[in-house]
This record gives structure tokens, C-alpha cells and sequence, in this order.
């Protein structure tokens, strides 16, 4: 197999996975971004039933042959630049031999109290990535879109 062909293979059983387990959820439409280079694989809207969705988070997958998890936050090292991204995202890193997943937020939503943030990380924590990992992170970003409107409303005394 040709180095473009195994790259090629390599992203598109990468992202295939990584569409399959954010699609098994009825309440997420999944976007490809296949258009643009900076880091966004998919674009994810919560609640689509709702009509046009403002709770987005973005996705980006790195697939790998390897089982060196070094080797996996070296390639994805360049994702982790504070203030790249203004929606909560995330990398999924998937082995396409064996169908491992692990994810590591890169934009990672946060509520305290009323106030609603995003923390960035400058280098991957992975976490073991399935179906619980996926609703863990819906439900993480959900909560931060429900607590956004508190952050704006200014408190009276």
C-alpha cells in the first residue's frame, strides 16, 4: 500500500468511526467540515430537533496505526494553541487497526456557579472514548450552553 493510499485509509476509517459513535445519538446532527484545514473534522449540533441549533461543539479526529499514546499527543501537539478555538472542542484519537478510541479536550466547557468558560488544555489528557465518553461530553457541553445565558445577565443588589 503507497503512503497516500495508507493516509488516505487511515483518515477515512478515522473519521468513519468517529461519525458512527456521534451519530448513534438521536438528539446530535454531525457536519463534516471536509472544506477546511484548521482543525475541525466535525461541527456537532445539540438538540436538532429544535429546528437551526446556536449549541455547537467542534470535533476534530486523528487517526493512527500506533499504540504509543506518546506518539499520539506528538500528533497532536499542534491542536493545543490556547484561544484557537470559541465553541468547546475536542480531538478523538482512533487506532483504525483496532478500533481503540481515546479523546482529550482541547476547549474544554466548564460552569462554576453562574459563570461559564472555557479552559484550554497545552497538551492532550486522554480519556478512553465509546458511547458513555460521548454522552459524558454532550452532557458537559450542554450544561455549559444552559449556564451561558446566567454569565451574561449582570446580578442586581
Amino acid at each position: 500500500m503507497s503512503e497516500d493510499s495508507r493516509n488516505w485509509f487511515i483518515g477515512e476509517r478515522s473519521e468513519a468511526l468517529a461519525g458512527l459513535l456521534l451519530t448513534s445519538r438521536k438528539d446530535l446532527r454531525v457536519r463534516r467540515e471536509e472544506q477546511r484545514d484548521d482543525g475541525s473534522d466535525f461541527l456537532v449540533a445539540l438538540d436538532h430537533d429544535e429546528g437551526v441549533s446556536t449549541k455547537l461543539f467542534v470535533v476534530q479526529v486523528k487517526g493512527t496505526l500506533s499504540t504509543d499514546k506518546q506518539q499520539w499527543a506528538e500528533n497532536v501537539k499542534p491542536l493545543y494553541t490556547a484561544g484557537n478555538h470559541f465553541l468547546p472542542a475536542c480531538v478523538f484519537v482512533i487506532n483504525v487497526r483496532s478500533n481503540d478510541a481515546v479523546y482529550a479536550w482541547l476547549a474544554e466547557p466548564q460552569v462554576n456557579g453562574s459563570a461559564a468558560k472555557l479552559h484550554y488544555f497545552d497538551r492532550p489528557d486522554f480519556h478512553h472514548l465509546d458511547e458513555s465518553a460521548v454522552d459524558d461530553i454532550v452532557q458537559r457541553v450542554r450544561g455549559w450552553y444552559e449556564a451561558m445565558p446566567r454569565a451574561f445577565v449582570s446580578q442586581s443588589p
